[in-house]
This record gives C-alpha cells, sequence and structure tokens, in this order.
C-alpha cells in the first residue's frame, strides 16, 4: 500500500568520483532548506564519521598479560647475563 506523501529528495551524481557514484538525501518536509555552508558541513561531519578514528584499545587483562610477560623476559635475560658474566670468569 502506498501513502500520497510527497517526499522532498535531493539526488547528488557524482560520475567522476573515485568513491561515490550518488548520494540521495530525504529532506525533512517539517523543514526549510538547509543552508549551502550548513549543508557543507553536515555532509563532513557524516563523511568523517565514517572514517575509523583509531584502533580500538586492547582489553587491559591482554595488556597486563603482554606487560608481565615483557618483564619477565627481561629478568630472565639479565639473569642469563649474569650467569654467562660469572661462568666466563670461572
Amino acid at each position: 500500500m502506498l501513502k500520497g506523501v510527497t517526499k522532498r529528495i535531493v539526488e547528488i551524481k557524482s560520475p567522476a568520483s573515485e568513491h561515490f557514484e550518488r548520494a540521495v538525501l530525504y529532506l525533512r518536509t517539517d523543514r526549510p532548506y538547509p543552508k549551502k555552508s550548513e549543508a557543507i558541513g553536515l555532509a563532513e561531519e557524516y563523511v568523517s564519521s565514517l572514517e575509523p578514528n583509531e584502533l580500538p584499545k586492547p582489553p587491559r587483562d591482554l595488556r597486563l598479560t603482554v606487560a608481565v610477560l615483557s618483564l619477565s623476559l627481561g629478568v630472565t635475560l639479565a639473569a642469563l647475563a649474569v650467569l654467562l658474566v660469572l661462568y666466563t670468569k670461572m
């Protein structure tokens, strides 16, 4: 069933774009058309939200485990260096 509702639709075609073929915007009927500067700001905000900001931080348990293992490896290597020095002096 179709309803007889008027929609304000803006279709932006950009065949020369490397990433986008076209964009379709459905404007609210209860609001006036946005100003050009406002529309550009909203578009930039939306596109920037698509970019990943940072890699997700590893869980705290994993970071703690890596830190403990790194510390234990450092202590083990230091102990082996001390044993090597003591063994070669004998």
